[in-house]
């Protein structure tokens, strides 16, 4: 049926350093008790737990308040720290069925939730609007963001429980000058994608994908690279992680995580540069010269 509330999506992070040092089994039921902890919380605050898919929790919340209580539970610090959820919030019309939610709505939460850091609450402008003044009080505005298909860029507000110090930063710092002298080129194989200002690709093996990688081995929506306040950033979602190489010769490994790309460079995703050339996506950035 056609609904008008609040989709929620948290996702727990750190997952896979901790298959890594707890083993597959310990792992695996910490996780599943964090999830079904999530589920039940949901029920009491009275919304809708829709489905799981890996580590990630979909609900949706009639009441805005409801939602983003539910939030800040599921992103709350505790001693057992090993798994860090955070969270993406936004509010609209969808189609709500027994056991999914469909919308605009549920992308953007989608898109906030892959956005947020550990711990942290993204919310965008529709959901803010509907909650109490005394919850907005406890959030700022962070970033505007451009999502695939709409030239409109959306107010983004931040939560993050007990510490702002790991807050998405805010780079609006920049002189509107430099950011839009920016340009981008991003290119795989006979791919080129060029980035400005408040645009983004999408890097991945679905068809979907603004720059297919179709290796088995990298994720069907492995990362993003968009340009925000003239800062390039490139932001891994994947679980086997991302490795960037930049001019200076710097290298990263980045796994659910940002990292700012400086001068020119290339990203190997899902296996290091020295396994794998057919994972390799170049890119390559100039600022023409203020006028």
């Amino acid at each position: 049926m056609q609904v008008v509330g609040a989709a929620l999506m948290a996702d727990v992070s750190n997952s896979t350093p901790l298959f890594e040092q707890a083993g597959e089994q310990d792992a695996f039921r910490k996780i599943s008790h964090r999830l079904t902890e999530m589920r039940s919380q949901i029920k009491e605050l009275g919304g809708v737990f829709l489905h799981s898919k890996g580590d990630d929790v979909l609900a949706y919340f009639e009441q805005a308040d409801a939602a983003f209580k539910m939030a800040c539970i599921a992103t709350k610090r505790t001693t057992e720290d090993a798994l860090k959820v955070h969270a993406g919030l936004s509010w609209g019309g969808m189609l709500l069925l027994p056991n999914d939610l469909y919308g605009t709505p549920v992308n953007v939460a989608s898109r906030l939730a892959s956005l947020a850091k550990p711990h942290e609450v993204l919310v965008n402008e529709a959901l803010y609007d509907q909650l109490g003044a005394s919850i907005r009080g406890t959030l700022r505005e962070v970033d505007r963001l451009s999502l695939k298909g709409s030239s409109d860029r959306l107010k983004v507000f931040s939560r993050v429980a007990e510490d702002p110090a790991g807050q998405t930063m805010n780079f609006a710092t920049a002189s509107p000058a430099t950011a839009h002298s920016l340009k981008v080129i991003l290119s795989h194989n006979a791919v080129i994608k060029e980035l400005v200002e408040g645009s983004e690709v999408s890097l991945g093996r679905a068809a979907d994908a603004d720059i297919v990688v179709s290796q088995p081995w990298v994720s069907r929506h492995h990362a993003t690279v968009s340009v925000r306040n003239g800062i390039v950033v490139f932001r891994d979602h994947s679980t086997l992680g991302s490795f960037v190489r930049m001019d200076a010769g710097r290298e990263i490994v980045a796994r659910r995580d940002n990292v700012t790309l400086i001068g020119n460079g290339a990203v190997s995703l899902g296996a290091p540069f020295e396994q794998s050339l057919e994972a390799v996506i170049k890119y390559s950035q100039t600022r023409r010269a203020d006028r």
